[in-house]
């Protein structure tokens, strides 16, 4: 329990930082930092993400810094642990095939498996190979035993205890038969919808375009299907967007 604790301390920092760093950005004053290095590590890497990931707008990736630094706060983190006993943990290695769609959209899945106490064996997306791995070092600046709990590699996955592996509806099938016999979450293509009644506010109207324009429309959870009622005023719509 006591890495455990260690660990929780870890990411609670690196949303403290999250949150620095993006308010630095609005306020643009960042450049009046840049002689923190890590301030100055995480400015660079936004610039260059666009050039191995044309999706990877520093708008963008700013965006997914600023909201994990909104999830990784000691309240949200209790609040959310609490729902579980963590006090027994036999440490298992998991492995995690990540995707690559959006900026840290593989984040999650090692949260839970170094906040649980155990290892990630991480295979990263073609598409997303630097984003995560700076998130990675800034918890083991601040937790050097961490370092023995995240292995990246590009080799074939071996020695691992259960799978966690997001891909395609085409991919999955593969991960179904490479890793059935293994314990696993396999996830596949998934898309959300919005259902309008007709009575939304231009205030929820508004959300609804972020929830369809943010990340280009990539992400699992972008809307990419809207069910609209009979007669609806399609201006009061497009308006709002």
């Amino acid at each position: 329990m006591a890495h455990s604790n260690l660990t929780i301390t870890a990411f609670v920092k690196l949303g403290n930082f999250l949150r620095t760093f993006c308010e630095l950005i609005d306020k643009n004053t960042i450049s009046d930092h840049l002689n923190d290095k890590w301030v100055s590590s995480f400015k660079s890497e936004i610039e260059r993400a666009h050039h191995y990931n044309g999706w990877f707008t520093e708008e963008n990736c700013t965006h997914a810094f600023k909201e994990w630094g909104k999830v990784l706060s000691e309240e949200n983190i209790e609040a959310w642990l609490s729902n579980y006993d963590l006090s027994i943990n036999n440490e298992k290695v998991v492995a995690l095939i990540l995707a690559g769609n959006i900026p840290l959209v593989g984040f999650h899945d090692l949260l839970c498996v170094l906040i649980t106490g155990n290892k990630a064996l991480v295979k990263l997306s073609s598409n997303d190979q630097k984003l995560i791995p700076l998130l990675i070092d800034f918890l083991i600046d601040i937790e050097p035993s961490l370092k023995d709990k995240v292995i990246f590699t590009k080799e074939k996955l071996d020695h691992y205890d259960a799978v966690i592996a997001t891909g395609s509806n085409n991919t999955a099938r593969y991960f179904e038969y490479y890793f059935g016999k293994k314990p696993n979450i396999i996830r596949k293509n998934r898309n959300s919808v919005a259902v309008l009644s007709g009575k939304e506010s231009q205030e929820e109207l508004t959300a609804l375009g972020e929830d369809i324009f943010r990340y280009f429309g990539l992400g699992c959870r972008s809307v990419s299907k809207i069910y609209l009622p009979k007669e609806y005023n399609i201006d009061t719509f497009f308006k709002a967007m």
